[in-house]
């Protein structure tokens, strides 16, 4: 039991160290890069040996060119010579069994070569998956500290659109003072992140949790930002990995697009939440 609580506490703990501690970071790639370099050295010595076989392929081809335009000039030249004939007949028939033996040599490599890609291909993408859990990891546990008070919705924020930057995303930060209270009713600046692309605009709201306030109050928003900008609102994204559902109904209900992931956001059209 003991065991498993540790495991359970480096689990939580670990999305954070990777974020502050670069020595943890640097550790963890080293040891991937363990991990795969005994398939790397295996790959480069297959390599290395299909290049020797080519090359001794292609002079045993040579050779047998030369032996069979040997035989035929001795063939044209003398007639007569029907035991030089015979021995270069055999010595080609034996550089053809050769060569045939060193072909069966590089197909069995070659299947050996593609098994071993095979395995390869296999473990980056459970490398992958992995690094996405982790992500993904990382962004729930965020969102419960910030629920319970232990972690700032500012730094929650920070750390979705610092995904979201890594998923592709430029996300800019819209920031500007509703002296009519528009937005929250009283004055008081509208912060919204977003991107603009092709002249339109495409918001997102970052919550650690979404109530149908919340929505309504960032339909506001976009309302208050093509006012400002005169831009026109592609898109009303919300991130959120904990929402009330009356909130996502009436989320779908405006239109918006809700995701529980940053990565799950598609780059150009939606595909709804």
């Amino acid at each position: 039991m003991a065991t498993e609580n540790l495991k359970e506490a480096v689990r939580q703990a670990l999305p954070q160290w990777l974020r502050e501690d670069p020595v943890i970071r640097q550790a963890l790639r080293e040891a991937l890069i363990e991990v795969l370099r005994p398939w790397e050295e295996v790959l480069s010595e297959l390599r290395s040996f299909r290049q020797e076989a080519e090359k001794q392929r292609e002079t045993d081809r040579q050779m047998l060119t030369g032996l069979t335009q040997a035989v035929q000039q001795l063939i044209e030249t003398s007639r007569a010579n029907s035991d030089a004939i015979q021995v270069l007949a055999a010595r080609s028939e034996e550089h053809s069994r050769r060569l045939e033996e060193h072909s069966q040599v590089i197909r069995q490599l070659m299947e050996k070569v593609e098994r071993h890609a095979q395995v390869i291909e296999r473990l980056l993408a459970a490398v992958d998956r992995h690094s996405q859990e982790i992500r993904r990891l990382g962004a729930t546990i965020g969102a419960i500290r910030a629920r319970w008070g232990l972690h700032s919705e500012a730094a929650f924020r920070d750390g979705v659109a610092a995904l979201l930057q890594e998923a592709g995303w430029q996300v800019d930060r819209f920031l500007a003072m509703d002296p009519e209270g528009y937005v929250f009713g009283r004055p008081d600046q509208v912060e919204i992140d977003g991107v603009i692309r092709d002249g339109k605009a495409i918001l997102i709201e970052i919550r650690s949790s979404v109530s149908r306030g919340d929505v309504a109050a960032f339909q506001r928003k976009a309302e208050f930002y093509a006012r400002r900008t005169g831009l026109s609102v592609a898109r009303r994204i919300l991130i959120s990995p904990m929402v009330d559902p009356r909130a996502r109904d009436l989320a779908r209900q405006m239109g918006m697009e809700f995701y529980t992931y940053p990565e799950d956001v598609p780059p150009e059209s939606p595909a709804g939440g």
